[in-house]
């Protein structure tokens, strides 16, 4: 079912649904641990529930060197990623951070693919995407802001956080014969030893102890749900439908990521908010409309 661009473009909405609420499990765990702990619980977490789903689907671990190495390569990104997320959620806002970052994924990655000359600017293409990244700029308010405020503080750390994640995106698309779960297994291995070796005080381990049921909650959440079962998902979409299709799916990501910082953080949305929303969705579908022909079987 999952080889299918059809089905598999259905399934990619649950990403951005995913991601906007790990955004809230984030903010939680921002009141409890550090960025030093966040990677090093996430990655572990990740490991030990990816090792039953290869064994029950009886996935071979076997790796060629040429994947071993995107792995270690994905794993560097994803650490980077992990970091300056959590930090601008300990910093800024969990909806804004969270419509700002995979509204930024897309824009990021279709520039990367310029630069690497394997996509050509469409204008179509860059309008859908102005059009977007205006809805979420509506969204955060900006004309409530200054330029400085923007770049500042969590918001800065938002900006490098989905640098970091269209980077994986890229390198990503570049995994061959091997299943996403093998892979991602890899990928939070090597997440884990390196910033288990580089960063990790073992002296923290104590304090998991004294961590109540919410901590755990969202910590599972971020590390299985959003860590293992997503990931897979989205490295599947990148094989299937590409990286470039992919990451559009992320612009659904800030009206959801709003919503649930309206909910959960009482965080205040208004007329220009809505309207963002609308803008952001629109870009969407003019996005996959232009590109309808790619999720047709050929003849």
């Amino acid at each position: 079912m999952l080889q299918s661009e059809k089905n598999m473009t259905f399934i990619m909405i649950l990403v951005p649904f995913v991601w906007a609420l790990s955004g809230i499990s984030a903010k939680y765990l921002s009141f409890y641990i550090g960025e030093d702990e966040i990677v090093v619980y996430r990655f572990f977490l990740s490991v030990l529930s990816t090792i039953p789903l290869l064994i029950w689907m009886k996935i071979p671990i076997k790796i060629s060197l040429f994947n071993l190495v995107l792995s270690l390569v994905i794993a560097i990104f994803m650490i980077s990623n992990y970091r300056f997320y959590f930090m601008g959620m300990q910093r800024g806002a969990a909806g804004l951070g969270a419509a700002l970052v995979t509204v930024l994924i897309p824009i990021f990655v279709y520039i990367f693919m310029i630069f690497s000359k394997k996509s050509k600017p469409l204008i179509k293409d860059w309008a859908a995407l102005l059009v977007g990244t205006i809805g979420v700029l509506l969204m955060m308010n900006f004309d409530q802001s200054n330029l400085a405020l923007l770049i500042s503080g969590g918001n800065l750390y938002f900006v490098l956080a989905a640098l970091a994640y269209a980077a994986v995106t890229i390198v990503g698309a570049y995994m061959k014969n091997m299943h996403v779960l093998a892979f991602n297994f890899y990928i939070s291995l090597f997440g884990f030893m390196i910033d288990w070796v580089y960063s990790y005080d073992t002296n923290l381990l104590i304090t998991l102890m004294d961590m109540d049921y919410i901590f755990w909650i969202n910590i599972l959440f971020v590390s299985v749900v959003a860590g293992t079962a997503i990931t897979a998902v989205y490295y599947t979409g990148i094989r299937v439908i590409g990286s470039k299709k992919t990451s559009v799916f992320s612009l659904l990501s800030p009206f959801f990521a709003i919503a649930f910082g309206a909910i959960f953080f009482q965080e205040s949305l208004n007329l220009k908010n809505i309207i963002g929303i609308i803008l952001a969705v629109s870009a969407l579908f003019v996005l996959i409309d232009l590109k309808l022909k790619a999720f047709l079987p050929s003849r």
